[in-house]
């Protein structure tokens, strides 16, 4: 069988995955200026080497309670059609690879506004690893 490999990450301690070759970076506490009137889950604009990111909210995006007090976050840096863009994340997980056989669609009780940015999920033994649609997240841009 062929596996495919996910980089991991945490969001209101649920367990996310996306595909590691989608993600070019990971850095911690970059500087992030506010931009008024933007999108929601727009957090802001980071200056990544000369090149500005927007860095999206994943607990707006998601429709998740954000964690009081907690400011930290991580940006996972994607590629996508084109578009740079920071995902917002708590902590981030290793790279692993995994067989299709562990897939499966999306719980039917997943909120409407998170099933559009959910591929589906991988049942590991110990917890479920939700497979997000980095072009479901490139459509709020």
């Amino acid at each position: 069988m062929i596996s495919t490999d996910f980089a991991t990450f945490y969001i209101g301690g649920i367990y996310f995955g996306i595909l590691a070759n989608d993600v070019l970076e990971v850095n911690h506490d970059l500087d992030l200026t506010i931009v008024p009137k933007s999108a929601k889950t727009i957090r802001g604009i980071m200056n990544l080497r000369g090149q500005i990111v927007p860095a999206i909210d994943m607990y707006e995006q998601l429709g998740l309670i954000p964690k009081i007090g907690k400011t930290e976050r991580i940006s996972i840096i994607l590629q996508c059609e084109g578009h740079l863009l920071a995902l917002l994340v708590d902590d981030v997980g290793p790279i692993i690879p995994l067989e299709q056989d562990t897939f499966e669609a999306p719980p039917n009780n997943f909120p409407m506004t998170a099933r559009e940015l959910v591929l589906g999920v991988h049942k590991l033994p110990e917890q479920l690893l939700v497979i997000l649609d980095k072009s479901g997240v490139v459509n709020i841009l």
